[in-house]
């Protein structure tokens, strides 16, 4: 049985979350040997700690990891290890609700911001971390990605993009009537596109995508207004879990785990539910939607992205690398 977990150096992010918690619960039973909790705050990340007593040496707090910000991470990334990390798991973000679409400006452009935070927010924090040389070159690098990339029946629209224009359009200009469910799916879309990008770029490392299904009980409803928010996560998040449709935070966390152990996927994998379902069997999302793996729609994509967040050189200097190697 795999165990990469054991012995191991982690950073997650967004560590203070539902399912944050209940992984780096896991981790330190399993084993590892340092874990850096990445969170929006100094205050968020030692909050963890205390949560999880007689385990304070094994716990790293750092704050500034915003996924919104850019320059927030990579300010955050200035901390030092004493070695490198063996397993990097970003998994921060969440559903964005508001009466329509918000944008964070970056570099002067506008992007949606369910995107940002729920993908390039990730992409950004590994390309911050590996930039720096704190990712060793064997490292198990997992995304948390989300069924809604692939849509759900009466659920989450598929995404939908005919071309990469369309998709550039909507993560820098997105109209038309807001939903908060169908904007994340959306970003989750965009960050298996990324992810697959990055996979693509690497011979010794496993870059993967991995959603371990619907998943209540976390914060992700908090944004929510009162009665609706004490409906779903009371009421509706429950019964779901009762007929099975959903989970709780420490079911979703073994999963996790067990990926980042190992156990489940390989590099440029997107693993998650089977067709048409929220949760159930973790098989292969690709097959799903065709775009998902649009060499053209990811590539430009990935050449857009690199524009506005000028990170055109960089991903140069790394297919010239590969090039040398080959």
């Amino acid at each position: 049985m795999t165990q990469k977990v054991k012995n191991a150096n982690i950073l997650i992010t967004g560590a203070n979350g539902g399912i944050g918690i209940e992984v780096v619960r896991l981790l330190i039973e399993q084993g590892a040997k340092k874990i850096y909790l990445a969170c929006r705050t100094q205050k968020k990340a030692e909050e963890v700690i205390s949560k999880l007593p007689g385990h304070e040496h094994l716990l790293v707090p750092i704050g500034n990891f915003d996924m919104t910000n850019p320059k927030s991470i990579a300010s955050a990334v200035e901390f030092k290890p004493k070695e490198t990390l063996d397993i990097v798991f970003l998994q921060a973000g969440g559903m964005v609700v508001s009466e329509g679409f918000e944008f964070v400006e970056i570099n002067g452009k506008c992007v949606e911001k369910t995107i940002q935070q729920n993908a390039i927010g990730g992409i950004l924090t590994f390309h911050y971390l590996d930039k720096k040389g704190l990712i060793s070159q064997d490292a198990r690098i997992v995304f948390a990605g989300g069924e809604g990339a692939r849509g759900i029946p009466n659920f989450i629209r598929k995404p939908d993009f005919k071309t990469p224009k369309d998709l550039e359009d909507y993560i820098s200009s997105a109209e038309g009537n807001y939903s908060a469910i169908d904007a994340l799916g959306v970003s989750k879309f965009v960050s298996a596109l990324l992810v697959q990008k990055l996979s693509m770029n690497t011979k010794s490392r496993d870059i993967l995508w991995f959603s371990p299904g619907l998943t209540g009980g976390t914060k992700g409803l908090d944004a929510l207004k009162n009665p609706k928010r004490f409906l779903m996560k009371h009421i509706g998040f429950p019964i779901m879990q009762f007929l099975g449709v959903a989970q709780g935070p420490k079911r979703a966390a073994m999963k996790y785990v067990g990926c980042l152990n190992g156990e489940h996927g390989k590099n440029g994998d997107l693993i998650g539910a089977p067709e048409g379902k929220a949760i159930g069997k973790l098989v292969d999302q690709k097959p799903m939607h065709p775009s998902l793996t649009n060499r053209k729609l990811i590539d430009e994509l990935w050449a857009f992205i690199s524009e506005v967040y000028g990170l055109q050189n960089v991903e140069r200097k790394v297919i010239n690398k590969l090039k040398l190697t080959t």
